[in-house]
């Protein structure tokens, strides 16, 4: 067939027609040149910018992780900014057909993009976001817009006049377009630097969905007013506007049902059909499709159908697992070498360079007042609202597609659309290393004091905070609570939090749960968690207050939520209640509470020996409860703790204190044996009851402490220790080889440990 092209216009549009030679080739054997069929010319383009890509993030590993950085140097590398200025490699690379091909793969990763990370955000935590957030969104959504025109007339009238070959009107565009931002890139930035669940995170996602909101109703509104501006035929705009309409209802009442349904079908903790992923993508390139049919960008489209997927697995986070692997791995190279090729950094002055630099400047420092002046006003920390508008000025992938739809619809120029992807990648990484630097160094500073159940006042109400992970869990979390209580005098206030792992790229939520839970509605597993605590409440009002969270977050940063809590809610002490089965990421957990709490941390195994109590009376128990005082601040702080427990009624509690064969202390610090002395003088002289025995007993080295855990461990149904003690004790040596959970300290570590085999349950205690 003769290889023959014509171009004609059509509808004011040039048209481009090339016959069909096929998509793959017969191979150069055969005597064709591969690349001028569409398949290998693919494939190639891939596999250069694959390496391209990979050699970058090699050569800045040791500044950290900057993907959006290599990805665009890559495809500014593969495009007429450097390789391209040889004519040879662009008629070889970058013909009319390839660029049509990339350009065509470009909007299908775009479309999955767009869908695989909106259909992760939860609208529901727009409820949740408080007011803060809600003004810090319209603040974002007004004072950038503002400044940017003000900055572009300022720059266009009294500086010298914009950008050579800029006109005005699209000036005044490109100071639109930077004023807006995207929750996704943010989020996916939050989640690489493990800053999802802290206040600042939470406060910059939570600002961004509100304007996010804002910003598409303010589309929606400038498309219907373009329609009925533009179209002469009234009745035909009309008739696109009722159209836009049914398409978002036909997504939410048909499309949702049918996602719903597919879910229902899927068993618990199995992923999709490849039959129900087949229908989901259809589902998706009808939305698409539809939404260009009446007027809308095809991106529009796979927005809304994200926003109405179900969040709950397979969907959801499950599509990202299914989906993304071939979005980021073989599309996301068509993509950034299609923005490549559009970029020549030829182009531009020094002139020009300074004139955009100018305004998007200006609109950058908008939204960091739009973030500070309400977060200053509502108390916020100064270096919290900082960072916060740092955050809100990451750039990503998304503002680089919106700059190319605007350069599609010839709404800016080749050259606006370079000097904006390239503030935006260099923007972006300078702004990320800044979050990065300024959060942990402004997270180290430690401003309050620490609170401890040893120097809680008697007669004070003590705050305990409960965390766990699982349903099963609850019970001795009560136990632990119907323990705590006292049976006078101010209420015990406690907190329990369900911590929640979160799931790929889902939003991190922290949840508090303050209705009753309805009846009439068939409760989820957080639902019967939170009944259980306030049943237990209402049985005693008198001398419990609870108020129940959910955290759900990364298990890397799980405790920066619990941390907050205990903070906000100035508690004396977190207990964290585990399995006897401890996963890594478990111990993860412990070492983070342990190191960055801002009070005290026990680490609690349960292993069934606490009874029930909502089915057997108090006045029938006997709880023997043993605490081993070795001596240090750990010490001191659970002795104080299991003098608490030792005011309920069906407690005994034994105080082993162990001491050297010469009858004193084994700690070699004086300042600390004087501390450990006044405290039993005073425990002994103030807790001279029945239900208290204490004894002394002698240990010389750490075999002695073995036989005694051996011999008394089965008597009792909790023990008592402290985590920290002081280097290289005697009657500790060596029991680090029985390590099984070092987190424990090694007094706990050996109660838990098989070679014991022991089944009483453990509390280790850290002041």
């Amino acid at each position: 067939m003769e290889n023959i092209t014509k171009t004609f216009q059509y509808g004011g549009v040039e048209w481009l027609c090339e016959p069909w030679v096929g998509a793959g080739s017969l191979g150069i054997g055969r005597g064709e040149n591969p690349l001028k069929f569409a398949l290998p010319l693919l494939l190639l383009q891939i596999s250069v910018f694959s390496i391209f890509s990979v050699s970058l993030q090699f050569l800045l590993r040791p500044f950290g992780k900057f993907a959006f950085l290599t990805q665009m140097l890559a495809g500014i590398f593969l495009g007429p900014s450097v390789i391209g200025r040889n004519k040879q490699y662009m008629s070889t690379f970058f013909y009319t057909r390839s660029v049509y091909i990339i350009e065509s793969f470009e909007a299908i990763c775009f479309l999955f993009i767009c869908y695989i990370t909106t259909c992760q955000v939860d609208t529901r935590m727009i409820k949740r976001v408080g007011k803060l957030a809600f003004i810090n969104g319209i603040l974002l959504f007004l004072i950038p817009f503002v400044w940017g025109q003000f900055a572009a007339i300022l720059i266009s009238k009294r500086l010298g006049g914009g950008p050579a070959g800029i006109p005005p009107v699209e000036f005044h565009h490109i100071a639109i377009v930077e004023s807006t931002m995207f929750f996704q890139v943010v989020y996916g930035v939050l989640s690489s630097l493990k800053m999802l669940n802290t206040e600042p995170g939470r406060l910059a996602l939570a600002s961004m969905m509100v304007h996010d909101c804002l910003s598409w109703c303010f589309f929606m509104l400038n498309i219907a007013i373009k329609l009925n501006v533009d179209l002469p035929n009234k009745n035909r705009a009309a008739f696109l506007s009722v159209l836009q309409m049914l398409m978002i209802l036909a997504i939410i009442f048909v499309f949702r049902p049918i996602m719903k349904w597919m879910k229902n079908r899927t068993p618990e903790g199995h992923s999709l059909k490849a039959s129900y992923l087949s229908v989901i993508c259809v589902l998706l390139f009808i939305s698409s499709l539809w939404a260009e049919f009446v007027g809308l960008p095809y991106f529009f489209g796979a927005v809304v159908l994200g926003l109405a997927t179900p969040k709950r697995p397979p969907l959801g986070t499950g599509l990202s697992d299914k989906i993304g692997c071939f979005v980021w791995s073989v599309l996301m190279p068509c993509y950034v070498i299609g923005i490549g090729y559009n970029i020549d950094l030829s182009l531009f002055s020094w002139r020009d360079v300074i004139r955009f630099e100018l305004l998007f400047g200006v609109v950058r420092v908008a939204k960091m007042i739009a973030i500070a002046l309400p977060s200053l006003y509502y108390n916020v920390p100064l270096w919290q609202a900082i960072l916060v508008g740092f955050i809100v000025n990451i750039q990503g992938l998304y503002d680089v597609q919106i700059y190319k739809q605007n350069l599609n619809y010839t709404k800016i120029s080749s050259k606006s659309f370079g000097a904006m992807v390239m503030s935006a990648t260099v923007n972006s990484t300078i702004v990320i290393v800044i979050v990065k630097k300024l959060y942990q160094t402004m997270s180290k500073r430690n401003p309050y004091k620490r609170r401890t159940v040893q120097h809680c006042r008697v007669e004070a109400p003590l705050r305990i905070l409960t965390c766990f992970r699982n349903r099963e869990a609850v019970r001795p979390v009560l136990d632990l609570v119907e323990l705590s209580r006292p049976a006078i005098g101010s209420p015990l206030s406690v907190f329990a939090v369900n911590l929640e792992e979160l799931n790929n790229h889902s939003l991190p939520l922290l949840i508090h749960h303050t209705q009753e839970i309805s009846p009439f509605i068939v409760p989820s597993r957080r639902d019967q968690i939170v009944k259980a605590f306030h049943n237990f409440e209402k049985t005693n009002q008198e001398t419990v207050l609870i108020e129940c969270f959910t955290a759900v977050a990364p298990r890397k940063t799980m405790h920066e939520d619990v941390c907050a809590i205990a903070f906000d809610q100035e508690t004396d002490i977190v207990i964290l209640t585990l399995d006897a089965g401890i996963e890594s990421w478990e111990r993860l957990l412990c070492r983070n509470l342990v190191q960055n709490c801002p009070c005290s941390v026990a680490l609690f195994i349960d292993r069934g020996r606490l009874p029930d109590f909502r089915f057997v009376p108090l006045k029938k128990l006997t709880i023997n409860i043993c605490a081993i005082f070795l001596g240090g601040p750990d010490d001191r702080e659970m002795l104080a703790y299991a003098t608490r427990l030792a005011s309920h009624p069906s407690v005994e509690l034994h105080v082993f204190r162990l001491v050297d064969q010469n009858g004193v202390s084994p700690l070699r610090d004086m300042v600390e044996r004087n501390h450990d002395m006044r405290v039993i003088n005073v425990f002994r002289k103030e807790n001279s009851k029945k239900n208290i025995i204490f004894r002394e007993v002698r240990i010389e080295e750490a075999v002695d402490l073995l036989d005694l855990l051996r011999k008394e461990g089965d008597d009792f149904d909790l023990m008592m220790v402290g985590i920290r003690h002081e280097e290289n004790l005697l009657m500790l040596e060596g029991l680090s080889e029985w390590s099984d959970m070092k987190e424990l300290g090694e007094v706990g570590d050996v109660l838990i440990s098989k070679d014991l085999e022991l089944s009483v349950s453990v509390l280790a205690v850290q002041q």
